[in-house]
């Protein structure tokens, strides 16, 4: 069964091109871009715009899938599916907290971690994490500063 993806996309052509031109992030545009050649292709097929775009098929096929769902606004927004972090926005916190105290190496940052949370962090991890939360080796300890 052969879609009628111009007749289903709602915007006008000149509506995907200012959006286009507009857009920054190259994520986004790469969206909108999938929608447009499916709104402009004679005879389009996800597998067709795939190919212009050169993503997969399983790509173009998502994108698809939100906009039906959601409209270009859906399409617009970007939704990350990262992995899910493995400490919550609570544990962080109170692992700030304590880094305020000080600890005396990144070990000791893991097996407190483990006690207190009961998870299983990489020394790389721990180290990740300092970094983006700010915590820095001062001395002989490591501590959080406040940016």
């Amino acid at each position: 069964m052969r879609v009628d993806y111009p007749r289903i996309i709602k915007e006008s052509e000149e509506e995907l091109k200012k959006l286009l031109k507009k857009e920054k992030d190259v994520r986004k545009y790469r969206k909108i871009k999938a929608i447009y050649l499916l709104k402009i292709i004679p005879n389009a097929t996800l597998g067709k715009a795939a190919e212009r775009l050169d993503l997969k098929y399983q790509t173009i096929k998502e994108y698809w899938r939100e906009y039906r769902e959601g409209g270009i606004e859906r399409v617009s927004t970007l939704q990350y599916k990262g992995r899910i972090p493995r400490l919550s926005k609570e544990e962080f916190e109170r692992f700030k907290e304590r880094a305020k105290e000080g600890f005396e190496s990144l070990k000791e940052m893991q097996e407190w971690i483990r006690e207190e949370f009961n998870k299983e962090l990489s020394i790389k991890t721990i180290s990740y994490w300092c970094k983006k939360l700010g915590i820095k080796k001062k001395g002989q300890t490591f501590e959080y500063q406040e940016r």
